[in-house]
């Protein structure tokens, strides 16, 4: 028998294979749903407006959609005022030529009418039975001509009389815009001019007052009406005027009587000689260093 043998037998190495063991937490949830490789979750979409149609869109694009669509709501706005504005002028541009040939035809035609009223004038003095006993194919003449220079005269008046009309029709009109456009002015405070934001009758008759106190004529009042500046102006002048007034009311404070001057003391005289002095005297000499 070995002893080597029994007493280190050799022993059969046996090989385990090695298997992995899943822990719960590496374990897939069956709950999740893994989206597959390379692809992404599906972004979230909002629902918007587009003229009136609702539109699903993603929510990065919703967000692009809606500053544009905000952008083109602005810029419309703009354009549509600036539109406006050019109506506005363009109008303004029109009534103004439009009155400027109104008021020229009406000088020419004023002109003329000044022309035949003394022309007129001068068949006021004819004889007519005279001139026909005289000269009948003059007298036919002059006729025919005073009768046609008549009538010429009565419609270029009639043309004159409807300018004018015209005109001040065209002047109201802008007077009525000017006083609308005021009014909307006036209907606003104004604190730094002292304006309250009220347009009444009793206001505009404070104003008036003011107004002729001033030296304004009745024509400068009316015509300065539809001018919002204008109120304010006399607003301003009728809260001075009120603000002196109530200065002039007010009790006078007596004027302030002026402090009682306090006599200086008088220095004594004391003699020179200390021989002459009297006691209090001659004290008060050394105390004041006049007698060593």
């Amino acid at each position: 028998m070995d002893l080597s043998t029994a007493t280190n037998p050799e022993t059969e190495t046996v090989e385990v294979e090695a298997t992995e063991v899943e822990t719960p937490d590496e374990q897939p949830l069956e709950d999740e749903a893994e989206a597959p490789e390379g692809e992404e979750a599906p972004e979230e979409e909002e629902e918007l407006d587009i003229d009136g149609n609702p539109l699903k869109v993603k929510k990065s694009l919703a967000e692009k959609l809606k500053a544009r669509m905000m952008m083109q709501a602005d810029y419309t706005q703009k354009t549509q005022q600036i539109a406006e504005q050019r109506r506005e002028y363009e109008a303004q541009r029109q009534a103004f030529e439009a009155e400027q040939e109104t008021r020229q035809a009406l000088f020419n035609e004023e002109a003329q009418l000044h022309t035949i009223r003394q022309r007129l004038s001068d068949f006021q003095n004819v004889n007519w039975q005279q001139l026909a006993a005289q000269n009948p194919q003059q007298a036919l003449a002059a006729q025919a001509e005073y009768t046609q220079l008549r009538d010429y005269h009565d419609r270029l008046n009639g043309h004159v009389e409807g300018r004018k009309t015209e005109l001040a029709a065209a002047r109201e009109k802008e007077t009525s815009i000017a006083r609308e456009q005021a009014m909307e002015v006036l209907s606003k405070p104004d604190p730094e001019l002292g304006w309250d934001g009220k347009f009444d009758v009793e206001k505009a008759r404070a104003l008036t007052e003011i107004g002729t106190k001033l030296g304004y004529s009745n024509e400068e009042l009316m015509a300065a009406n539809g001018d919002h500046r204008a109120a304010k102006v006399l607003n301003l002048a009728r809260l001075g005027m009120k603000y002196l007034e109530a200065q002039r009311k007010a009790p006078q404070r007596p004027a302030a009587e002026p402090a009682a001057k306090v006599p200086a003391a008088k220095s004594q005289a004391y003699p020179r000689n200390p021989e002459d002095m009297s006691m209090p005297q001659y004290v008060a000499a050394r105390k004041a260093g006049r007698i060593k």
